[in-house]
């Protein structure tokens, strides 16, 4: 497992990035965030992550798939800027897809008028994978925020996928 499928819902855009690509003090940063499942995103002032993560009868994490956003605000954001969901489990690829396609078509009034909106395919791309989309407050964020989210994406990605 040592490259991730990276899907943009909003532009069609898939790329196969390496786990070499991200430097081992970036996923040490990260991890802390993904155990509290939430936290301020290091190197970006003003920025946030949440997860949620599938659970078991018990409340016990379920190994699979995660799901995660980036805010300007801490906590479960009302405005996200780009909501994500990595899968790396067959088992958990159904349940993760479903989640992926439900919320991206509840964005389709919103982002069609501003052009950032696409259909999704039907299947998801190869395992390991990860699909983002950016809502309407992604534009708010200005371009140098934008451009540093791709990354951002992929570093936290390679960070809940454990033994990467």
């Amino acid at each position: 497992m040592n490259r991730i499928s990276h899907l943009t819902l909003n532009t069609g855009h898939l790329a196969r990035t390496s786990r070499l690509d991200v430097a081992q003090g970036v996923i040490d940063q990260l991890l802390p965030l993904i155990d509290a499942e939430e936290g301020p995103v290091p190197c970006m002032p003003g920025w946030y992550l949440d997860f949620m993560f599938p659970r078991d009868s018990q409340g016990a994490r379920l190994d699979g798939s995660g799901f995660f956003h980036i805010a300007s605000e801490p906590g479960l954001s009302k405005l996200p800027a780009v909501l994500c969901v990595a899968c790396w489990r067959v088992e958990r690829q159904a349940e993760a897809w479903a989640h992926v396609l439900l919320d991206w078509q509840a964005l389709h009034l919103a982002l069609s008028g501003l052009g950032l909106w696409r259909p999704a395919p039907s299947m998801p791309p190869a395992l390991p994978w990860l699909a983002v989309w950016m809502t309407p407050a992604a534009l708010m964020a200005g371009i140098e925020n934008m451009m540093a989210f791709g990354d951002l994406e992929r570093c936290v990605a390679w960070a809940i996928i454990p033994d990467a």
